[in-house]
């Protein structure tokens, strides 16, 4: 199904781009046909790790009118199939703007277009702020999938006693997932020195049977994680 899927959070460091890495392995495994959209250009590691494994493009939000028609592409490709967009940190304000000055929430009822928002969080007071301002521009526009990386806290008290928090989730509907942890910075580490997707992590020589064993439990576990979000 056509449809518009959005990885971000607003926040840096959060994990955004590692949560789209692992929806892209899920879309490559499951043999669907989709494109991926590079957005972040200080750190374009979708871009580095996926551009020959899948049809992976560049694009810009950007405020300013030189830019303004440079994101155009996405929408424009998400009327015909599933687009995966990797979000860069602080990009709301010209995501709004992309969003306000094309009508879009109007336009792609009109076209069957739906859209989601991966909103990564890592449990912290200003990742928490940022996703109650998501929630409240998308309001019922948008599917919000609301990622609490385990890789970066378990401590996810702040979330469940945040009552404003609660209400939005409650009244949009939004799904909420538990995204795992990897296991073994090191095997992080080289996977992205190596710019390796998950798949050839896999065959890398430089890992042994415990290293790709990690690799393998991490995928298996995100793919059971968007397994049961239901929205791809």
């Amino acid at each position: 199904m056509p449809g518009l899927y959005l990885f971000g959070g607003e926040k840096g460091g959060v994990g955004k781009s590692l949560v789209c890495r692992s929806a892209i392995e899920y879309n490559l495994e499951k043999k669907r046909d989709f494109i991926v959209f590079e957005t972040d250009r200080s750190n374009p590691d979708v871009k580095r790790i996926y551009g020959d494994a899948t049809d992976c493009r560049l694009s810009i939000f950007s405020e300013g009118e030189k830019y303004e028609d440079t994101a155009n592409a996405i929408f424009n490709a998400a009327t015909e199939k599933a687009v995966l967009v990797n979000l860069p940190a602080q990009v709301m304000p010209p995501l709004r703007v992309f969003f306000d000055s094309n009508d879009l929430f109007r336009l792609g009822k009109e076209l069957d277009v739906n859209f989601y928002v991966f909103f990564v969080s890592d449990g912290g007071y200003d990742s928490l702020n940022l996703l109650k301002k998501s929630l409240e521009y998308f309001t019922n526009n948008a599917t919000h999938i609301v990622v609490k990386n385990l890789g970066k806290t378990e401590d996810w008290e702040a979330f469940q006693v945040d009552k404003d928090l609660q209400k939005l989730l409650k009244k949009y509907e939004s799904k909420i997932i538990e995204f795992p942890k990897f296991i073994g910075s090191v095997v992080r580490n080289t996977v992205d020195k190596e710019s390796l997707t998950f798949t050839k992590a896999l065959e890398f020589n430089g890992f042994g049977a415990i290293e790709k064993q990690r690799i393998r439990k991490f995928m298996r576990e995100t793919s059971e994680v968007f397994e049961t979000v239901g929205v791809f």
